[in-house]
Parts: structure tokens; C-alpha cells; sequence
């Protein structure tokens, strides 16, 4: 028998049995699709244990001392009752992979900043109402599944452009932009199941596939925002909703060198974020003169660059072109955004045979 590894799912239990006491080296144990209601205190001091699956039960919450399963990799609590988890969550620094999916989670303790080494993330099929920012601190998350939160209607900027993250799922959310600021090495993607998106970024294009055109219906929440910024495309007449934190925009062709010194500052301060991050800095906003300012570096690029070899980070004005493949029946629009005319001219060069440009104006209203 493998006394590591135990395999006690599908029997109905009803609380996790104290015979687990009697395997003294058991790292892994299953306990899935059973009726437990409660993690005993006596379970923490299965210190050795590294991976735990209580998927599909009836737990309401987590206990405060799971911190104590201080070797623990793996977590799994996907399908319960939870409504939230327990600030000494984030004290569990060896967790790499955690599943919280499908339960009642409202909000995420801000301790998960602490969580330097966790790889996954699950929290689809809960009740979030806003993804925090502050899951950009988890520098190694490589893998985030925000799915069918249907109240979330805005991915924060930092949190799509992670430099690990190769993997996201953001489908039947209330979405209503794609984030530009995406993952320059991103994999995988699903994404495109939120109805109120009119535009792809083509940044977008190398998972997006022509049967995202109907994109499953789901709800849609009114939002209203004072950084709104619309243009509108004059092919069908469609507005055209740009990331939050747009101020101008450029035509192509247009002349060269008008990002503003303030994006060059902003560009150079998310730089030496990178090495120490200060963006969420209280004192921010007493010593920058004004208020703008905070928002636009706590917020994080706009934006990246569309050319690969590029990607600079953009902020509130660049260089923006709407465009339509070739030969098409297709409607989708795509949208593409450059720092410098140069850049917007070596896209052209490489893409004139696949789309054509779709004029645009700026709506006032």
C-alpha cells in the first residue's frame, strides 16, 4: 500500500476521518465529491502533506491555522460553499497551485501578495465583483482562470500584463474591453465570451477564431466611467470603447513624435517599477502634483505597442488604427496601437496584404 498517497474520494463521508493519523508519511490524500463540512484542527498537523483535494464537499469556510500545512503545494477546495478564505491564506509560501473555483467568494484577502511562489490561480464561477490588482504581486503566477465571475467587468491592467502569466480564462465575464497591456508571452487565451466587446486587438488575433464572432450571451452590467474614451469607426458607424486611461489618440499616417513627454515620464517610472515596485506607494499621492498622475502609475500601461519586437509600454496618447482582414465576410473589427509612427509604418509594411485600414473619429458624447 501506498502509505504517501491516499485515495478516499466518492465514499461519503461526512467529516475527514482520524484514521489519516495512521499514515505518518502521507503527502498526498483525495478527498473529493464527499459530504465534509469542516477541515478538524487535528488535520493541521498533517504537516508532511503537499497536495489536498476536497473538491466537491460542503465546507463553508477554511479554517484560520491552515498556514500551519507549511510544506503544502497543492490546494484544491473548487465546488464547496466558501464565502471567503482566511487572511493567513497568504502565509501558506509554498503553495503553488490553488483552486478556489466554484464557490461564493465575494473578494480575495489581500495576503495572497504574499504568495511569491504560487504558479495557479483559480477563482472562476464565483461571485467576484472586481479582479485586485494586487494579484499582480504573485510574480511567478503563470496560469489565472477568472471565468464566469459575471460581475467583473474590467481586468486590471498590471494583472493581464504579468510577465509570467502564459495562461488566462476571462470567458462569460461582463467584460467590456479587452486589456491591450497584454502578457508578451502569453499561450494560451480564452477571452472572446464576453457579448458587450465591439473590437479585438490584434494583438489578439493568434487565438482568436471566426465562431468568437457570436460570442455565448452573458449578462451585462451598465458601466459608466469618467476616462471613457469612444471612437467611432465609419464603416458600419460603431462605437468603440479604448482602454481606461486614454487621453489622445493619433491617426496613421500622422506626424511623428507626439506622445507627450508625460507618457515618455511614465514609460521610465514603469521601468523602475520592475526592479522596485513603489506604484501603490501611499505617499504618491502627496507628492505628485496631479491627482492623474497616481491613477496612471498604479494602473500600469494602457497599453503595449503592437510590434512584437517592440512592445513599449503606452499610457494615455499613442498612435491607433482600426482594421479588417482582406477578402473577409468577417465584421470583427481589430484595433492596433504603436508608440511612434515608425513602428506603425513597420506593422503596415508586414501586414498591407492581410488587412486594410477602416477609418475612425473620436465621438464627443
Amino acid at each position: 500500500m501506498n502509505r504517501r498517497c491516499l485515495h478516499w474520494s466518492y465514499l461519503n463521508y461526512k467529516e475527514i476521518p482520524m484514521d489519516l493519523y495512521l499514515y505518518e508519511d502521507l503527502e498526498e490524500v483525495y478527498l473529493k465529491e464527499n459530504y465534509i463540512a469542516a477541515i478538524p484542527k487535528w488535520f493541521l498537523n498533517l504537516t508532511n502533506l503537499k497536495f489536498i483535494h476536497l473538491a466537491g464537499n460542503n465546507l463553508t469556510q477554511l479554517p484560520e491555522e491552515l498556514y500551519l500545512l507549511e510544506n503544502l503545494e497543492f490546494l484544491d477546495v473548487s465546488n464547496n460553499q466558501l464565502q471567503h478564505l482566511p487572511t493567513s491564506i497568504g502565509y501558506m509560501l509554498n503553495l503553488l497551485h490553488l483552486n478556489v473555483s466554484s464557490n461564493e467568494l465575494t473578494d480575495l484577502p489581500k495576503t495572497l501578495t504574499y504568495m511569491k511562489r504560487l504558479e495557479s490561480l483559480n477563482i472562476s464561477k464565483n461571485k467576484l465583483k472586481r479582479i485586485p490588482q494586487f494579484i499582480c504581486e504573485c510574480s511567478r503566477l503563470n496560469e489565472l482562470n477568472l471565468s464566469e465571475n459575471t460581475e467583473v467587468w474590467h481586468i486590471p491592467e498590471r494583472v493581464a500584463n504579468m510577465p509570467s502569466l502564459q495562461m488566462l480564462s476571462a470567458d462569460k465575464c461582463s467584460l467590456i474591453y479587452l486589456p491591450v497591456a497584454l502578457a508578451k508571452f502569453l499561450d494560451y487565451l480564452r477571452i472572446f465570451n464576453n457579448s458587450a466587446i465591439t473590437h479585438i486587438p490584434i494583438i489578439y488575433e493568434k487565438f482568436y477564431q471566426n465562431y468568437f464572432e457570436t460570442p455565448t450571451k452573458s449578462p451585462h452590467i451598465p458601466v459608466t466611467h469618467s476616462d471613457f474614451f469612444w471612437v467611432i469607426e465609419k464603416e458600419t458607424f460603431k462605437k468603440l470603447l479604448l482602454p481606461i486611461g486614454t487621453r489622445q489618440i493619433f491617426p496613421v499616417p500622422s506626424k511623428e513624435n507626439q506622445v507627450t513627454l508625460y507618457d515618455d515620464c511614465l514609460k521610465t517610472l514603469e521601468n523602475w517599477n520592475r526592479l522596485s515596485p513603489f506604484y501603490e506607494n501611499p505617499a504618491l499621492k502627496y507628492i505628485l502634483p496631479e491627482k492623474y498622475m497616481v491613477n496612471h502609475i498604479r494602473n500600469g500601461p494602457t497599453a503595449r505597442c503592437t510590434v512584437f519586437k517592440c512592445s513599449n509600454p503606452l499610457f494615455t496618447t499613442y498612435y491607433f488604427m482600426v482594421v479588417k482582414r482582406r477578402g473577409s465576410t468577417s465584421k470583427q473589427l481589430f484595433t492596433c496601437y504603436f508608440c511612434t509612427m515608425y513602428c506603425a509604418n513597420v506593422w503596415l509594411n508586414e501586414n498591407n496584404k492581410k488587412y486594410y485600414c477602416v477609418d475612425w473619429e473620436i465621438c464627443d458624447d
